[in-house]
């Protein structure tokens, strides 16, 4: 329970907070303004990390405290924060950004968090080991900061490592590398709606920063520091395409006699731009290929050091490779107008009754499925009885004040949280035979739905993103682990998709808010229907 709603309260408090920063961006003098190395062409405001950081800290101050690694922690993410709202505000020498980083390094170190080993060369001197992990935090803070350069890139991409570094945590047990990597996803999920192409908010430097850090400090205490067993070098998998992204640009700006922290557009997403590529397809192929990195970190997180570094390079070869030679051929992607649809229909239908379709289905399939599961789950514990009736009471009385032919925001939030609160329910109840088996179909197809629903939408407010095929991936990909049963990882991933679900329902089922209200109020219900039975 504690995982689950670390996950759920990150990702709300992330959500609510994003607006009105956004609004106060301007006065907070955080605004990214368009240049020649920029592919965005008006101000955006840059506070997202702000809000990520805040939906990100919550969960650990609640659930792991005092421990001194957990403390470490959320002092550096703090201190890295800081430093990269001064960054956003007034674009800091990077000298500057670099003593701020290695403070927060230092202050995790003191904490407990250590490189005392290397892959292949085994233990290093006591000596060593601050250096060291100074380096690792500072490369790999670096190389996520370096990695966002379009909508929803660097967001997208450390989503699916945490995603593979809370998966191993949870079997390793491993419980507040877990609740943080849970925590941190969330804040990412919730800012990701806001930021994915075209973008209304970015996460500047602070978010950036902040996001390298903690995924830095996460892999440290998932080979380091645990008697989990997995090989040194797995970050290098669960990292990998923005750890290869640095070397590149890096090593060709030393060829060329410049500065390695040196602006430039060689980075790989500016390259795919350059083939010809849209902004989605860019960042879905980025997407595509640190997938199967992370995936490759799965399957290989007991090999000895010496194969993943191997696996590593060989992948490096192959998308250098790719990559020179698509732009020797001058290879081009004829991408405009053409990736959103052909002449408005997908084989004869036109594509705003896609839409209606796939709102149809998800309407009218999420509430049988959540009220199937809750009537055959066991009664809920009584705590979470009287919760949902209190949500139900403050409803009805919101609903009899304030009635109207939209749903207020309260109301909203209320349907999220109903929906959270009924799948956490049947989730729990850990339901078997058939049940099983229909439930992991279902939300395949209720993901699928949702991702073509989206992209054949009109609405360009809620058009379909990499993002939401990140939904497909982790859906897909969770319940297929072998030996892992019904847990946090497949929660998190049909949360996901309850929640796009929920939000394509709410965006496109216009003139419905009675039954959508009426809906939320059986749900609640259930439970007390429960205990007086």
């Amino acid at each position: 329970m504690v995982m689950f709603f670390s996950f759920l309260i990150a990702m709300l408090v992330t959500m609510v907070l994003i607006p009105p920063l956004m609004r106060s961006a301007e006065w907070l003098q955080i605004v990214d303004l368009p240049n020649e190395r920029k592919v965005h062409s008006g101000a955006i405001p840059r506070v997202g990390g702000l809000a990520m950081v805040a939906g990100a800290v919550l969960p650990p101050v609640l659930w792991l405290l005092p421990s001194p690694e957990v403390l470490g922690l959320l002092l550096g993410m703090l201190v890295i924060l800081g430093f990269g709202l001064w960054d956003d505000r007034v674009d800091l020498d990077y000298r500057l950004k670099f003593a701020g980083q290695c403070l927060a390094a230092l202050i995790v170190w003191w904490a407990g968090v250590r490189v005392d080993e290397l892959p292949v060369l085994g233990e290093v001197a006591p000596w060593l080991s601050l250096p060291l992990t100074v380096f690792a935090l500072l490369a790999i803070t670096n190389a996520i900061n370096l990695a966002d350069g379009l909508d929803g890139l660097a967001g997208g991409s450390v989503l699916l490592s945490l995603a593979g570094i809370a998966l191993l945590a949870y079997m390793a047990n491993l419980a507040a590398p877990l609740l943080i990597a849970l925590a941190v996803m969330g804040s990412l999920l919730g800012f990701l709606r806001f930021n994915t192409y075209p973008a209304r908010v970015f996460m500047g430097d602070g978010g950036s920063q902040f996001l390298g850090f903690a995924t830095g400090v996460l892999a440290i205490l998932l080979t380091q520091q645990s008697e989990a067993g997995y090989s040194l070098s797995l970050p290098i998998l669960l990292l990998g395409l923005p750890i290869l992204d640095t070397i590149m640009v890096m090593v060709r700006r030393l060829r060329e006699g410049r500065s390695p922290f040196s602006a430039d557009k060689n980075h790989i997403h500016h390259r795919l731009l350059a083939l010809g590529l849209d902004h989605y397809q860019a960042v879905f192929v980025i997407y595509v290929v640190q997938a199967v990195l992370v995936t490759a970190a799965y399957y290989l997180r007991d090999a000895p050091d010496a194969w993943i570094l191997t696996v590593y390079l060989l992948c490096c070869v192959l998308v250098v490779t790719g990559l020179i030679w698509a732009g020797g051929r001058d290879w081009r992607r004829a991408s405009a107008g053409g990736n959103r649809d052909l002449a408005g229909d997908l084989f004869g239908v036109r594509l705003e009754r896609i839409t209606q379709w796939g709102v149809s289905a998800a309407a009218f399939s999420m509430p049988l499925y959540l009220l199937s599961g809750g009537w055959l789950a066991q009664a809920p514990s009584a705590d979470m009885a009287w919760l949902s009736a209190g949500l139900l009471i403050f409803l009805l009385l919101w609903w009899g004040w304030r009635r109207g032919p939209t749903l207020s925001l309260p109301e909203r939030g209320a349907v999220y949280l109903a929906g959270a609160w009924a799948l956490y329910h049947v989730q729990r109840s850990a339901l078997e035979g058939p049940w099983t088996a229909l439930s992991n179909v279902y939300f395949v197809l209720l993901a699928v739905t949702v991702a073509v629903a989206f992209r054949c939408s009109r609405d360009r407010r809620f058009a379909a993103t990499p993002l939401d095929f990140l939904v497909v991936f982790l859906v897909v990909v969770f319940p297929q682990v072998p030996g892992l049963d019904v847990g946090y990882p497949q929660d998190l991933a049909r949360l996901i998709v309850l929640f796009c679900a929920i939000e394509l329902v709410l965006t496109h089922l216009r003139g419905r808010a009675d039954w959508v209200r009426i809906t939320t109020c059986v749900l609640l219900g259930l439970p007390l229907l429960h205990m007086f039975m």
